[in-house]
């Protein structure tokens, strides 16, 4: 359902991000962990085009993007198979948390409004913010900011959710109500890409687990090969400092 290949991408001379091919399959969570700066977040922006990469193929959903011959059309249509949960929410701060979630409905996907904000409605209730509807992001705690951002990409209609590091922003006290709500996601098996600090959500919920490290995936498994018996011995010494903590 998603297949990379050779994808890399540079900014000036410097490569963050150095061949990386991987598949996902439709209804799979797939973790990406890894130490800071080796390109995790920059992998997941690519895959969307918040970031272009320098070469490599993108494909998500039928939707095949070479980056020596994207066109504007070809990645617009790439983005609709996606949608994404930012690190820092990224909601709009004059607009309800229920303008916020219907925005995208009727902007990109041109759904009539009162369709558009039935449906926001049932997304925000699913996710636990049912009293919060008229709310504005300044009058939300962390926690209930990113489920209105979850509650945003779940509305859209593409194929796969891409999680950039959720819980990294939220006081310690927010981060367990938004991993409460992923992991129901996951049992919806909503297909997801998750870059995260957080091993025990790796080890509880991903399918698959990618360990990547200086641009390259150095190992990826299930969370019992990645945790319990990584093979590469970076894999063994980041695990062996993540668990620690």
């Amino acid at each position: 359902m998603i297949k990379v290949t050779n994808l890399t991408k540079k900014f000036a001379e410097n490569a963050v991000l150095k061949g990386i091919d991987f598949e996902v399959s439709l209804g799979e969570i797939v973790v990406i962990i890894g130490p800071s700066g080796t390109g995790k977040s920059t992998l997941l922006r690519c895959l969307n085009y918040l970031e272009t990469p320098t070469s490599g193929c993108i494909e998500i959903g039928g939707i095949k993007v070479d980056s020596r011959s994207a066109t504007r059309t070809q990645i617009n249509k790439l983005r609709k198979q996606s949608s994404f949960v930012f690190q820092n929410y990224s909601l709009f701060a004059n607009k309800t948390a229920l303008q916020n979630v219907a925005e995208g409905l009727i902007t990109v996907w041109k759904m009539p409004k009162p369709q558009a904000l039935q449906l926001a409605k049932d997304k925000l209730i699913q996710v636990g913010l049912r009293d919060k509807l008229d709310q504005y992001p300044s009058q939300l705690s962390g926690g209930q900011q990113q489920r209105v951002g979850i509650a945003r990409a779940m509305v859209a209609k593409g194929e796969v959710i891409l999680f950039d590091e959720p819980t990294s922003a939220l006081d310690p006290e927010w981060v367990d109500e938004v991993l409460a709500v992923m992991k129901t996601l996951a049992k919806q098996q909503q297909t997801m890409i998750v870059v995260t600090h957080e091993m025990q959500f790796a080890r509880e919920v991903a399918d698959r687990v990618i360990f990547m490290e200086g641009g390259y995936i150095v190992e990826q498994g299930t969370p019992q090969q990645i945790f319990e018996n990584p093979q590469h011995k970076r894999t063994q010494a980041f695990v062996k400092r993540a668990l620690k903590y």
